[in-house]
């Protein structure tokens, strides 16, 4: 079995077009010699592989299985998708549960760390990711220790650490489940699969117990070119899907290079790799809002209505059109009913 990820793997920034020929050659030729099954696992969604996948299907490049959102597995027919029905149900109430626990946790640790360092501050903070920023590199360590402490029990928290950030991000293990079930179901002992990916959430994958044959292109993050170092698996010169092409050949040929590249530094330590959500703002802007809505209706219902304390409610309203316009307001109420 040949289990590639999507974005960063067998897809680029752009459609390699001049590659697609060979690859069709090279997959067919794994079906046809090994009677191999090609998989690819996406975080995406069923609806955003078919639109990412559309030029490779064109010509003629379609896997036998996909596994999107990270866990949910298809098989490819002629006439559309058939799902894995229990799997799915099954992988629903685990990614459920999960998130549950990932919910609670997060603002336990959030307590954990600001009540051991006065000095800490959170940067951002959202239901899947929580920054810590703090005033220079010794607390900064000593906040990432008491972090990686507390997250050690939740296989899904990775922490990141810069010198004065510690970052806490939920990394989807489910791909590692997913393909050991689809494995499982289809009679493939673990030796017998090649995994291929870029990013952190390809890492469970390439960890499968028993072990895999695990690689990755050229563009791989980090900690996935030390996770294929480590299993004696094939790191490419090459990136995206130049990549993939060049470890299938290596596996064919016997020339697999676990060689680190040159510039390799060591663990990867994002920053800000995304925007932080504004979703206290947006409650308060919410809020707002909603009050400005109620409060123009009852301007409305107490001008032209006969409402006791009416002219409480409009004082505000009048006081304010007096100031942008300099000018006396006419503040007698409409009768009900009445031409104004």
């Amino acid at each position: 079995m040949f289990v590639t990820d999507a974005d960063g793997t067998v897809m680029g920034r752009r459609a390699e077009f001049d590659q697609y020929r060979n690859f069709r050659a090279q997959i067919n030729k794994l079906r046809g010699t090994y009677g191999a099954k090609w998989v690819v696992c996406t975080g995406r969604s069923l609806g955003g592989y078919k639109r990412i996948f559309h030029p490779m299907k064109v010509f003629g490049i379609v896997p036998d299985f996909v596994i999107s959102r990270h866990a949910y597995i298809y098989e490819c027919r002629k006439w559309g998708f058939l799902p894995h029905w229990i799997w799915n149900f099954r992988i629903l109430w685990l990614q459920w549960k999960d998130e549950m626990v990932v919910r609670r946790a997060l603002p336990k640790l959030r307590k954990a760390v600001l009540s051991c360092n006065p000095f800490a501050r959170v940067a951002y903070s959202t239901r899947v990711r929580l920054c810590f920023r703090f005033e220079d590199e010794g607390a900064t360590a000593y906040g990432a220790e008491i972090v990686r402490d507390a997250v050690r029990p939740h296989r899904y928290l990775q922490v990141f650490q810069t010198s004065n950030e510690v970052d806490v991000r939920v990394i989807p293990f489910t791909k590692g489940l997913a393909v050991t079930e689809l494995a499982r179901h289809l009679g493939i002992p673990n030796p017998q699969i090649l995994v291929v990916g870029d990013g952190h959430n390809d890492i469970s994958m390439m960890t499968m117990t028993p072990p895999c044959h695990a690689a990755c292109p050229a563009n791989a993050a980090s900690e996935v070119l030390e996770t294929v170092h480590q299993a004696g698996g094939h790191i490419a010169k090459e990136a995206s899907l130049g990549g993939v092409m060049e470890i299938l050949e290596a596996y064919e040929a016997g020339r697999i290079n676990s060689d680190l590249p040159v510039d390799w530094v060591g663990y990867d330590r994002p920053g800000h790799m995304a925007k932080p959500t504004r979703g206290h703002q947006g409650g308060i802007f919410s809020l707002i809002l909603i009050a400005l809505v109620i409060y123009s209706t009852l301007l409305v219902v107490s001008y032209f209505c006969g409402v006791p304390g009416r002219q409480r409610i409009l004082a505000p309203y009048f006081k304010m059109i007096e100031l942008i316009t300099g000018k006396p307001v006419n503040k007698a109420p409409v009768a009900p009913g009445a031409s104004k």
